[in-house]
């Protein structure tokens, strides 16, 4: 029996999987890296509400997890409601960064933003306040990229909203999605032309699945290594999530179109800890509780 058990242990250890729920999750070769997830993947089966937040917190504190992104979409969490989950997360030695899943033209943002940004400075983590970059606009399904008058109102409203966010101790940061990843620079502009004429303080929280699988014009993935390496200064967090070979996000964690080792390796060398997984929704809470573990254990033996 004792042989058996410890057959057991040495396996778990192999695979680079811990053995004891709750210990902190480490990559070997990553060690510096923050492993969290968003409760984004978790929205289907638990809407946003104080008492669903304390679970996921209880569920990141149970596994390792060292923070979780909370996505509060349109920043219905009061305050006070805020507070309530940063004193919890904090009794349970969880993190938390604030996000928001509104567009910058989107007709409510700024309302929306000025609750959100006021929410996300309760909380002790990466001490971002994340919201959309492109929003409403794309509910064109022929949408790929902005038009100049967008991109310049894209980068006014941007740099206003990260002006607000230092005034809070916090860095606004948005992330890569349906757009194109760079535009002709005449007629259409993308999130290239975005990055680069918005304010320094504007962050970039990178997605590392969304140029393949949510961008409506296909990126290569060499392309998508080159924006990463040059926008690195910017980047504050990433959603660590996979584009399958037949351009499709994933519910668990798998190969992704753009090497996850060179994400990793450049969050470590620009100081970059903060990764939050990111995976399709499911309808079952058991088994979305299942993918993030079966991603664990897969980061786990290969990174």
């Amino acid at each position: 029996m004792k042989a058996m058990t410890a057959a057991i242990i040495l396996s778990l250890v192999f695979l680079g999987v811990s053995a004891f729920a709750g210990e902190t999750i480490v990559l070997k070769k990553y060690p510096d890296l923050k492993i969290g997830f968003t409760t984004a993947n978790f929205l289907r089966v638990l809407p946003v509400t104080v008492e669903n937040t304390k679970k996921l917190v209880d569920f990141a504190s149970d596994h390792g997890f060292s923070w979780i992104e909370l996505r509060d979409p349109k920043a219905v969490l009061t305050l006070e409601e805020c507070k309530q989950v940063a004193d919890y997360a904090r009794g349970k030695k969880v993190q938390i960064g604030y996000a928001m899943a509104v567009g910058l033209m989107d007709a409510n943002f700024e309302e929306v933003f000025s609750r959100g940004v006021a929410n996300a400075a309760v909380f002790e983590g990466p001490r971002t306040v994340r919201a959309a970059c492109g929003g409403n606009e794309f509910n064109d399904p022929k949408k790929t990229a902005w038009t100049l008058a967008e991109l310049n109102t894209l980068v006014v409203a941007a740099n206003k909203a990260a002006n607000q966010a230092k005034a809070m101790g916090l860095q606004y940061v948005t992330e890569n999605a349906n757009e194109v990843i760079k535009g002709d620079g005449m007629s259409s502009f993308g999130f290239t032309e975005f990055l680069t004429n918005v304010n320094p303080n504007v962050g970039l929280q990178f997605d590392t699945g969304n140029f393949f699988c949510v961008s409506r014009v296909l990126t290569k993935p060499v392309d998508a290594q080159a924006f990463l390496e040059k926008y690195s200064g910017k980047l504050a967090y990433i959603h660590l999530k996979t584009s399958s070979s037949e351009h499709k996000p994933l519910s668990v964690l798998g190969e992704n179109e753009l090497d996850f080792n060179i994400i990793f390796s450049l969050m470590v060398k620009n100081k970059v800890p903060w990764v939050a997984i990111e995976l399709v929704q499911v309808d079952k809470l058991e088994e979305c509780y299942n993918n993030h573990e079966k991603s664990i254990e897969y980061l786990m033996k290969n990174y």
